[in-house]
């Protein structure tokens, strides 16, 4: 079993780490003082009373942000605790709260610094419990307060059923204020972002406006919009293309309405792209068009990690009556029955992070692009982590100062202290410490 822990520090200073920056890696000591970063230059003596941690070797680097992220270790935001014995979920209190513990531990183990929890389309009265759960765990264990940044609702407003994918139709909602209001209440006002496709029209077009004037992040996917569909939500607030390319949202090259979603997604500078980076939602060469075309900085990494990751001896499982398996090389989750449909994922920050690594400094053929060209290790570290810390970051508008409080999400001077020291390599993160607001998490099994 494992067993995480954290230990507060008033100062510490890092030594002889690469620094990945927000523009370049260099070499550099990195101080911490309350929580906050210091100082970083290339030799800081220890003051008294200052930790040391050697790194020589290692880099220091932003800690992720995962804005999309369900679950893991058998636990699942919208239904609790996985019992592998009888397929089931248990959704009391205390099995609720236990499940997200764990699950917020393995975070932390992969390089998670903030994430959002995330929903699927289920009874409201369902989710109005686990949401309820999530705000009583938070009073109760204030140290998980700064890894638990919000809520992510994926599902619950989504329309078309063609456009499902492995959520159920049942239990989709009309795009309403009171549907928001409910879970706004259970949370304790955790709702961050809404995933409210455009083709609710005008209703949805209201409801954006007044969701973005009240600071919640309006994205589109699961979406059977044209593109002047969304192209006018876009108008109207939305900035996020849920887990991009790998569907189900319409694609259309015909010369009518401005295509499909994909193709309006592609072309807004205003809209950010949700990529899982497992090599099995998005292929490599498609991810590499896919920040070609819009630029790294308009790209957010994330998990859309399932409650089946992590988890060992699991093959097939049912989600309110969605029946699901884990494939052959346990590295994907697909629909049963329909081996094109997948089902989450089981991808880790930490192995997304490695991916991205990897599939920048290879040359690539592209589908779009004849051909992708490989890129330093030191470039290819300071793009993906503006794509894993800074993109996510400012799209949550924390990058910087915001509510009296530090940025965060880059390796700067004046920042919250949330970073990572790792061995790092093309296709290999190897996690040394995660440092959350100063307090240094270890690991170990008990």
């Amino acid at each position: 079993m494992n067993k995480i822990e954290y230990k507060q520090m008033k100062s510490l200073l890092i030594k002889g780490a690469s620094v990945v920056g927000p523009d370049q890696v260099y070499r550099a000591d990195v101080l911490v003082e309350d929580s906050l970063i210091a100082q970083i230059n290339p030799a800081i003596r220890p003051g008294k009373g200052t930790a040391v941690m050697h790194a020589r070797g290692k880099y220091v680097l932003p800690g992720f942000i995962d804005i999309h992220n369900h679950g893991s270790v058998g636990f699942d935001t919208s239904f609790g605790t996985y019992r592998q014995q009888d397929d089931a979920f248990d959704s009391t209190a205390q099995a609720y709260k236990n499940g997200l513990k764990a699950a917020l531990d393995f975070y932390i183990r992969t390089g998670i610094n903030k994430v959002l929890l995330t929903t699927m389309a289920a009874p409201l009265d369902q989710l109005c419990r686990a949401l309820s759960l999530v705000r009583d765990f938070l009073e109760e264990q204030p140290a998980y307060r700064e890894l638990v940044y919000g809520i992510n609702l994926e599902g619950t407003f989504l329309k078309d059923p063609v456009y499902a994918g492995a959520q159920n139709p049942e239990y989709f909602y009309a795009a309403e204020q009171q549907v928001i209001d409910r879970l706004q209440e259970a949370s304790g006002n955790l709702l961050k972002i809404v995933n409210l496709p455009p083709e609710h029209d005008e209703q949805g077009c209201r409801l954006t406006k007044d969701l973005v004037k009240n600071g919640i992040i309006v994205a589109g996917g699961h979406s059977a919009a044209f593109g002047d569909n969304f192209d006018r939500a876009v108008k109207a607030g939305l900035n996020v293309a849920v887990h991009f390319l790998n569907g189900p949202s319409r694609s259309s090259s015909k010369g009518f309405r401005g295509g499909g979603a994909v193709e309006a997604m592609l072309r807004s500078d205003k809209v950010y792209l949700e990529v899982i980076c497992d090599g099995y939602h998005v292929a490599p060469a498609y991810v590499r068009d896919i920040i070609a075309r819009k630029g790294h900085e308009r790209v957010v990494i994330i998990t859309d990690s399932m409650f089946a990751n992590g988890l060992s001896g699991l093959e097939r499982f049912e989600l309110l009556g969605l029946k699901g398996a884990v494939s052959s090389n346990k590295k994907y989750l697909q629909v049963l029955g329909k081996e094109n449909t997948l089902f989450g994922s089981v991808l880790t920050a930490d192995t997304g992070y490695g991916n991205m690594v990897l599939w920048l400094t290879t040359p690539i053929p592209g589908i779009w692009h004849r051909t992708h060209q490989a890129l330093s290790l030191h470039e290819a570290l300071v793009y993906a982590s503006v794509m894993y810390s800074a993109n996510p970051a400012r799209l949550l508008g924390i990058f910087n100062k915001h509510g009296g409080r530090p940025g965060c999400g880059s390796v700067e001077v004046g920042k919250s202290a949330d970073l990572l020291v790792a061995d790092v390599a093309p296709g290999e993160f190897s996690l040394a410490h995660n440092i959350l607001g100063g307090k240094v998490y270890t690991w170990f099994n008990k």
